[in-house]
């Protein structure tokens, strides 16, 4: 199984930050954000990660390539968008990327500004379990807060809807950007785009989906940003620099 990490916006919502650092590599603590974003996919195992980038800014996600020195092995996957007008939207890069590299699936995708504490780990299980497509989900915890997300209803694990940013949400449980998509969620999204779907948001796929066909899911507890806005960004920060305290203790 294959990890794809879509790192290819231009995050122009947080300049002047990112005018000239792409925001997945933004320090958080001790490591730039992408850092904490592979350490999650530990436990995923999977054979390698492609990150999805921009041409733009894929010089300075190729000098952090050639750096990390961790378990995962990793391959920088280029998108010819130079600029935001230029962008094929995530979806769409995700299509490119899947023809370009043959990949039928399956695929765990990560969003590589979704910074979080999960064991992601336990949608791989729940694949194996049910081959089914597995999407990581959190509690937001606040119906108001449900409003800015995609928010799922369940039977079970078993999503029977997700409705995007709802006036009435039907829970508080939000779509994360952690996704496993099975080899037919692969070519379920590849014949979506092919039939005129939204190539930007990744949550129109994910309402198409869930209609067609049994989509699994894993609630998460813990902590999750979505970190598109410098306020999410500083919290994030704020939340890393605390667990890091944390584990050197007193003194």
């Amino acid at each position: 199984m294959d990890a794809i990490v879509l790192a290819g916006g231009f995050a122009r919502r947080m300049w002047p930050l990112t005018k000239e650092t792409p925001k997945q590599l933004l320090p958080v603590g001790d490591a730039p954000m992408l850092a904490h974003v592979l350490r999650a996919l530990e436990p995923v195992a999977p054979t390698r990660v492609l990150l999805s980038v921009n041409a733009a800014f894929a010089p300075q996600f190729r000098a952090f390539a050639a750096a990390y020195d961790g378990p995962l092995a990793l391959e920088v996957a280029v998108e010819a968008a130079r600029s935001e007008g230029e962008k094929p939207g995530a979806l769409g890069a995700l299509e490119q990327l899947i023809a370009a590299r043959g990949l039928t699936g399956p695929l765990f995708i990560a969003g590589g500004d979704n910074l979080c504490d999960f064991a992601l780990d336990e949608m791989v299980a729940r694949h194996r379990a049910t081959g089914c497509d597995v999407i990581g989900l959190f509690d937001v915890g606040d119906r108001k807060l449900a409003q800015l997300y995609g928010i799922a209803a369940r039977d079970g694990s078993r999503i029977t809807a997700l409705v995007e940013k709802p006036a009435d949400p039907p829970s508080t449980l939000a779509a994360t950007a952690f996704w496993l998509l099975s080899r037919d969620g692969v070519a379920a999204l590849l014949r979506y785009l092919a039939d005129g779907g939204e190539r930007d948001a990744l949550g129109h796929f994910l309402t198409w989906r869930v209609r067609q066909a049994t989509v699994e899911s894993v609630a998460f507890r813990g902590t999750w940003f979505d970190i598109g806005s410098l306020e999410s960004y500083r919290a994030a920060c704020a939340w890393i620099e605390a667990r890091a305290e944390a584990r050197r203790g007193p003194g």
